[in-house]
């Protein structure tokens, strides 16, 4: 019966913390979440159990130290990058939350198990929101050419300190007399990244753009 209670409440909590996940459509949802706080669970019982069937011969954190280290490569297939951006980091960490929370649940520890449950909720609903109030700085590449061989020192020309410039690449095109240069940009105000397309767009040398 202490079994089954530990198991139903690893399902509770997983899939609690999965519901928030999959209403934010991440890949890692309900079902994700629910079975690894379930398998963490399921794994530190059978390590305790081990242990009172062979004594020292089975140490019961050996189980659940490799649990914390499988988490890891669940968290890693959670995790997208596209670009500059990455998304996924908090869903991984829900995880490895989550498979601590069902860890607990297996050696009894309901009370911690609990509010660790809570605790994860309350960052994921309400410090989400907190998040979105603070200005964050954003990443993208401008792409252009310019008629003629000579590149344009464009951290000289635009000197405004919104913008952080910094050159990636440059290409030399001698059969079509271009030069293509790419900068990264980190920018807070997307009015001042306009400003910048705007003013290059009204150069004569500038034969093409691209934002990405």
């Amino acid at each position: 019966m202490e079994i089954l209670i530990k198991l139903i409440l690893a399902v509770a909590c997983g899939g609690i913390i999965g519901l928030e996940r999959q209403r934010r459509g991440q890949y890692a949802g309900f079902r994700t979440q629910l079975l690894v706080c379930l398998g963490a669970c399921l794994f530190t019982i059978l390590s305790i159990e081990f242990n009172k069937q062979y004594g020292s011969f089975a140490d019961p954190a050996r189980i659940a130290a490799q649990v914390v280290v499988g988490i890891g490569f669940l968290g890693a297939g959670a995790i997208l990058r596209h670009e500059h951006y990455v998304r996924g980091l908090t869903t991984a960490a829900s995880m490895w939350a989550v498979s601590a929370i069902g860890l607990a649940i297996g050696f009894g520890a309901l009370w911690p198990a609990g509010v660790a449950t809570s605790l994860v909720l309350i960052n994921l609903i309400i410090f989400k929101d907190i998040e979105s109030i603070i200005t964050q700085d954003r990443y993208t590449t401008l792409t252009f050419r310019l008629k003629g061989m000579e590149p344009l020192d464009l951290r000289e020309l635009y000197t405004d300190k919104a913008l952080k410039l910094r050159q990636v690449k440059l290409f030399f095109l001698k059969d079509q007399d271009v030069v293509e240069q790419h900068f990264t940009i980190r920018y807070k105000d997307y009015a001042k990244l306009l400003e910048l397309v705007n003013m290059l767009k009204n150069m004569d040398r500038v034969s093409y753009l691209q934002i990405s």
